[in-house]
């Protein structure tokens, strides 16, 4: 008759040791990943939020007052409208904004082309000593029925 073994042997343990210690190491890689992810998402919707942030001012502009310009607020010098500097999570952002006279084109309708203003926002910060784009946003800004009819012939 054999004995019934209750312990491991000396090589089960390292073989058992060696396996938990890869399963470890492969779950503390996939908890770090996840958090540069997360960190990564966290910055794309702070800069989404700037860019939106400057889009609504200029479509809150008076049509009659906008005017083509080109603009960068470097890194960490975004404002608010009000003028108020952008909180710390925003220090390493810096926004460029360019607003151009634009026609838009109707597919729709043959012949319908609308006068406006393009506003194009990009958001960016430095990765590794270079530029990196985080949101671009465009919007097309016409003349609305309100102010077409205070525009004075």
């Amino acid at each position: 008759m054999r004995a019934i073994r209750r312990a491991m042997t000396l090589m089960e343990c390292l073989v058992a040791m060696a396996v938990l210690v890869v399963a470890a190491s492969i779950m503390g890689m996939s908890v770090q990943g996840g958090l540069a992810a997360q960190e990564e998402a966290l910055l794309m919707a702070l800069a989404g939020t700037a860019a939106e942030s400057r889009v609504a001012e200029f479509l809150a502009t008076s049509y009659n007052t906008l005017t083509p310009s080109d603009e960068t607020e470097g890194v960490g010098e975004m404002q608010t409208p009000s003028g108020v500097v952008f909180c710390v999570s925003y220090d390493g952002m810096g926004r460029h904004t360019i607003v151009s006279s634009a026609a838009l084109t109707v597919p729709d309708f043959p012949g319908l082309v609308i006068p406006g203003f393009l506003i194009e926002v990009d958001v960016a910060d430095t990765w590794n000593g270079h530029p990196r784009p985080l949101a671009t946003l465009k919007r097309f800004r016409p003349r609305t029925i309100e102010e077409v009819g205070q525009a004075s012939p």
